[in-house]
């Protein structure tokens, strides 16, 4: 595994994670926006009441999600640490053999260098474990994006059914929806960014 590509793969993760985070957020303040509309309004908008309960709950549910997404990310983070260091000490140690002339005693440095490639390929494979369960766990993650993509358009039609209301249910609807969408593609993007890297890793063996 190239050391630069999983440095990036591990600041993809931060970057992808945090515009999660945000966007969960925000998803959450829009579902509360319209619980707070529809108790004020009463029974013109019961019926996105149910709508705006179910978004709430949906929320929560990717929510919680997401905190499965962390606890895989953070062995990887880890591995991935490891990883760096064993290859520089098998880097150091191929340098100085290299450097170490004919009918010099090498010691213990040609079983220390086995070692740490034994190490490495351990740590290789730990790796491939974990984005396989952070890949799964993602696909899961989808399907409850796209859940919550379902509630959205509900909210719209009824958002359109009450719009004679006066009560700006489409505006909340679609801040709902450009959320969602958000959540979306940032996990679309994590998972294809962690596709590539399996697939490149998987070539460079």
């Amino acid at each position: 595994m190239d050391p630069q590509r999983i440095t990036q793969l591990i600041e993809n993760t931060h970057e992808i994670q945090g515009r999660v985070r945000r966007s969960l957020r925000e998803i959450d303040r829009r579902a509360l926006n319209a619980m707070v509309l529809v108790k004020r309004h009463g029974n013109v908008l019961a019926g996105y009441g149910v709508i705006a309960s179910a978004f709430r709950e949906q929320a929560a549910k990717l929510q919680v999600a997401a905190e499965t997404l962390q606890h895989g990310v953070e062995p990887l983070i880890q591995s991935s640490m490891r990883l760096l260091q064993i290859q520089n000490y098998s880097h150091s140690i191929q340098t100085m053999l290299r450097s170490i002339g004919e009918g010099i005693s090498l010691g213990d440095l040609p079983e220390t260098e086995r070692r740490w490639e034994a190490d490495i390929a351990k740590e290789q494979i730990m790796i491939g474990e974990i984005i396989a369960d952070l890949l799964r766990n993602l696909e899961r993650f989808q399907e409850g994006i796209a859940e919550q993509e379902y509630v959205v358009t509900n909210g719209r039609i009824e958002a359109a059914l009450v719009e004679s209301s006066g009560v700006p249910l489409s505006r909340v609807s679609r801040e709902m929806g450009r959320a969602v969408a958000e959540v979306r593609k940032a996990i679309a993007e994590w998972k294809q960014q962690l596709e590539e890297f399996t697939h490149e890793s998987s070539t460079d063996l």
